[in-house]
């Protein structure tokens, strides 16, 4: 016992080890295990020079009373390994895993319109587009999912969650949706279509007798910064005295393009984000240049479902002393990663580092915490969260 804790402990040293792909068969020579201190190979490899694993599934090919699936035993002994970090968002994708896993990030989407993010290993519904098949099957935030077509979604890696209810246009999904206050799960069968992200929004607000910018980034996929930039400089022609920035149930994306995004309100050189891992050396993000409004009060809007690429912008936004945070506590979930294929066909997917405000600040933690509680009461056809942006942005702009 004292031996595998040994090992376990020593997983983030070796994470690179396993990238290698020692823990599905790999060979000790062809994986880079000769250059290990000679205490963590005697761990692993043993006298023999094979792994740990390795040796176990040799004896019991040899002697064991009836035919093992050995490559089921190795799959499910990685499992273990990576259950053991403790970390939701490094997990092992066999090879069908990892083709849906492909797939999902085709260009072509097609689904039923639906945002979601993962917390404590329920799949949680963070936003439902307009228009969209689950927002017809009244689906909507704070709904959980709990299975796709039958099979429970407990325990099964986000992406293969999301993979699977993509799909063909014109097919249909089963959802299992489970919400507080009812008994059981109901289960909604939806049929796929092509969702459109409208991925900003904006209109001009007055408030006060002032004009008021309301812009809203749905999420942050490859041209979003471009995009917001050009909302944001019209806004500004159109003589907007400050801005509220929306990121309410924007899951995030792209960290190049929450780089950009936090540089429409930034002066170029400005830091955004900072990145710490144990086996790479630290880099600082910096906004580039292209900045439209550097010194008109903003307002960022943010709740749980606030994830990501979303939590990098509103923290280099406050930190830089550029924005508040209006809303609710952000999601928590900023980090690197990294999907490395393995000998199987399948792949390893795992955190390498860890996104730091500018100031130092852990988003992965807890989320960021606004510094204005407000929350948007279901029900009721007023945004109150919204609301209270505005007044505070309008307040700010006439102190100007």
């Amino acid at each position: 016992m004292t031996r595998l804790l040994a090992v376990l402990a020593g997983l983030a040293v070796l994470a690179g080890v396993f990238v290698a792909g020692v823990v599905v068969g790999g060979h000790p020579e062809a994986t880079g295990l000769t250059d290990l201190p000679p205490r963590w190979r005697s761990v692993l490899l043993g006298s023999s020079g094979e792994s740990l694993s390795q040796q176990v599934l040799d004896a019991l090919e040899r002697s064991y009373y009836k035919e093992i699936d050995r490559t089921g035993l190795e799959r499910r002994s990685v499992e273990e390994i990576l259950r053991r970090l403790d970390d939701p968002y490094t997990y092992y994708l066999d090879p069908e895993e990892l083709a849906a896993f492909r797939v999902s990030l085709d260009g072509a989407y097609f689904g039923v319109g639906l945002q979601v993010a993962q917390r404590d290993g329920a799949v949680l519904v963070t936003g439902v587009f307009a228009e969209s098949p689950a927002e017809r099957a009244g689906i909507r935030a704070g709904d959980r999912i709990v299975s796709v077509d039958g099979a429970p979604t407990a325990g099964q890696a986000l992406d293969v969650t999301v993979a699977r209810i993509k799909g063909p246009k014109g097919s249909t999904v089963r959802l299992g949706i489970a919400r507080a206050g009812t008994a059981k799960p109901v289960v909604h069968v939806l049929r796929r279509e092509r969702i459109r992200v409208p991925v900003v929004t904006s209109r001009l607000v007055q408030r006060a007798g002032r004009r008021i910018a309301y812009v809203r980034l749905s999420q942050f996929t490859r041209g979003a910064a471009a995009s917001l930039r050009d909302h944001v400089r019209r806004l500004a022609r159109r003589g907007a005295r400050a801005f509220v920035l929306d990121l309410r149930g924007d899951p995030g994306g792209l960290v190049d393009e929450a780089v950009g995004v936090a540089g429409v309100f930034l002066p170029a050189g400005t830091p955004v984000v900072r990145t710490q891992g144990l086996h790479r050396a630290p880099v600082t993000l910096d906004a580039p240049d292209g900045a439209v409004v550097t010194s008109s009060p903003v307002l960022v809007l943010v709740d749980q479902g606030s994830a990501s690429a979303s939590e990098i912008v509103a923290g280099a936004l406050r930190d830089a002393g550029r924005a508040r945070l209006v809303g609710t506590r952000t999601f928590g979930k900023a980090l690197v990663q990294t999907t490395t294929p393995l000998r199987d066909g399948g792949a390893l997917k795992l955190t390498t580092a860890r996104y730091l405000t500018p100031k130092g600040v852990d988003i992965a933690r807890r989320g960021l915490r606004p510094d204005v509680r407000a929350a948007d009461r279901r029900g009721t056809e007023v945004d109150e969260a919204l609301e209270r942006a505005l007044g505070l942005a309008a307040a700010a702009a006439g102190s100007r």
